[in-house]
């Protein structure tokens, strides 16, 4: 070996050594860089293998489309019937499990608009769900995103209550075509040659159109193509839906405009129902008598027949319950979808006259209470206790105690009792059947160790509806007075007869029993019979209430 360099120079040898050194580290940096690309190249088969799986996945499965490329909007697990909605809408037919299980969420007195299509498939959905459950996010943005960019060609068109509506929904669906990283990664660029406030085109053939409610559509098209989905969403708002004209000239733009863009196109209106006369409610009464064939109405509440949220991940049932009392009367509308008109309402917010404790002398008045007690027939019903003071010379009654429990039989048993001896009332109307099997022994026995008899009355009065609907003129004509912390009662009158009417009940019970004429302080052998309010209301004619008001 030390013959090969012999006669080379310190200078030679050093310029060697250094030619084999970068020699070898240009040999290193190539492997370097080969592992590198190929680590680089499995990646990209990665992504690319993972790109694929995402976006076949999204082609048949709208919910993971949603929580993939858009989770800040979609931040909560979808609902059961969220998941039907989504199968109906991209199938065009109802399976027999989604249909059980709509018929399950769904109030029984709306199964009838719950039709199978004639043809094999639906022209038309709607959808009416409560206020905040994604209704609007899901079916204007995400929907129109999910059909244009997954099933390439797509029309859809987008429809609002206004210009300024529809050109918000269709800069939320810009957005997420020019700004979300993932799309763009998985989907590439979509900008086509037209991207207008109104219209936009995608590379890949599809088109979104959006308007507002009364604008032109008549021969809208994309080259050739008419509309292949049309997405309507809430298309009067809450002040208009109030007015006549322009409920019947939503419907007339509807039928006339909408419902002519095309065939073959599905429509789905995604809406609350605000008005029992508003677009969503008269669709609903022409799919239920067969005038919109192969058109499916679905009209869900916040809680389910059963008792459940309808959303659970976004509404507990405490939270219901809070948003209830929060809402007053305007639970039944935006939260239930079963509205009454302000015209059609037994009681109104203006008719009820509230009297201060201290300008009411009790000396001038007899006392009555009447209890209502839950039976467990109806789930969620109060236990209700209501004490009245009518006044001798008036005749108005003043409500001085109007409260409701959610509590066992033997503590409201004591409580009736308790109320009782805080008011002394001359007598207490008690419903017969749940007096003599539930408490009559437990009261006796609960008034017997405080030294005390209550005079009870048992009350046969009849239908109640009709007995608490009796009441609706005198809280219009002031006959009736509240206490203005009684909220839980004045929330009941307003809601009847949608929701709990223990309450009411329990008041009516209480005048009722005036009718009697027995005051004493026991209960009477052979009672006289006793009026309902409605049987009392009959009696004032024309100026018999003046002269009682003088």
């Amino acid at each position: 070996m030390s013959g090969l360099f012999e006669g080379l120079s310190d200078a030679d040898l050093e310029n060697i050594r250094d030619s084999a050194n970068i020699a070898a580290e240009n040999k290193r940096i190539a492997k370097q860089s080969q592992a590198q690309e190929a680590r680089a190249l499995a990646r990209q088969e990665k992504e690319e293998k993972a790109r694929k799986k995402r976006r076949a996945k999204s082609k048949h499965d709208f919910s993971y489309f949603c929580q993939t490329y858009m989770p800040d909007a979609f931040t909560l697990v979808f609902s059961e019937y969220q998941l039907a909605l989504t199968r109906l809408a991209a199938n065009r037919n109802l399976n027999r499990q989604d249909e059980a299980l709509f018929k399950e969420l769904i109030d029984p007195r709306d199964h009838g608009f719950i039709k199978q299509p004639i043809s094999g498939e639906y022209e038309g959905i709607l959808d009416i769900e409560p206020r905040d459950h994604g209704k609007t996010t899901r079916n204007t943005q995400a929907m129109p995103l999910w059909l244009a960019l997954n099933h390439p060609g797509s029309f859809i068109v987008i429809c609002g209550a206004s210009a300024d509506s529809a050109k918000e929904m269709m800069d939320a669906i810009k957005d997420d075509l020019e700004d979300n990283e993932l799309i763009l990664d998985d989907y590439g660029e979509q900008r086509g040659n037209t991207w207008t406030k109104r219209k936009i085109k995608l590379a890949n053939g599809s088109s979104i159109v959006a308007v507002g409610r009364g604008q032109r559509l008549r021969g809208i098209k994309n080259k050739y193509q008419r509309p292949t989905h049309i997405i309507c969403d809430d298309l009067l708002d809450d002040k208009e839906v109030e007015s006549p004209t322009l409920r019947r000239q939503a419907e007339r733009w509807f039928k006339r405009v909408i419902m002519n863009l095309g065939k073959g196109a599905l429509t789905i209106i995604a809406n609350t129902i605000m008005h029992p006369d508003d677009l969503p409610s008269r669709l609903l009464n022409q799919i239920e008598d067969g005038r919109l064939p192969n058109w499916l109405g679905l009209r869900f509440s916040a809680i389910t027949p059963s008792g459940r949220p309808l959303f659970p991940s976004r509404w507990s049932l405490q939270d219901l319950e809070n948003k209830r009392i929060a809402s007053g009367s305007a639970w039944w509308t935006e939260w239930m979808n079963r509205p009454i008109a302000d015209e059609d309402a037994d009681f109104k917010e203006d008719w009820f006259v509230y009297f201060k404790p201290y300008e009411l002398d009790l000396r001038d008045c007899t006392i009555g209470m009447a209890v209502d007690p839950a039976t467990g027939l109806k789930k969620g019903d109060w236990s209700f206790i209501a004490v009245v003071a009518r006044h001798k010379i008036t005749m108005v009654d003043h409500v001085l105690f109007a409260k409701g429990w959610k509590e066992s039989d033997l503590q409201f048993a004591q409580r009736i009792v308790d109320v009782y001896l805080q008011h002394r009332p001359s007598f207490v109307m008690f419903e017969t059947v749940a007096f003599q099997k539930i408490y009559k022994k437990e009261v006796m026995r609960y008034a017997k160790k405080k030294g005390v008899r209550l005079p009870v009355r048992e009350f046969k009065g009849g239908n109640k509806q009709v007995r608490i609907k009796s009441l609706s003129s005198q809280v219009e004509n002031g006959l009736i007075q509240f206490l203005e912390t009684q909220t839980l009662l004045r929330q009941m009158f307003l809601e009847f007869p949608r929701g709990h009417d223990d309450g009411p009940d329990a008041v009516e019970m209480a005048i009722s029993g005036f009718e009697s004429g027995f005051m004493g302080g026991a209960v009477p052998q052979t009672p006289r019979p006793i009026r309902s309010a409605a049987q009392t209301l009959s009696r004032f004619g024309g100026g018999a209430l003046s002269r009682i008001l003088r």
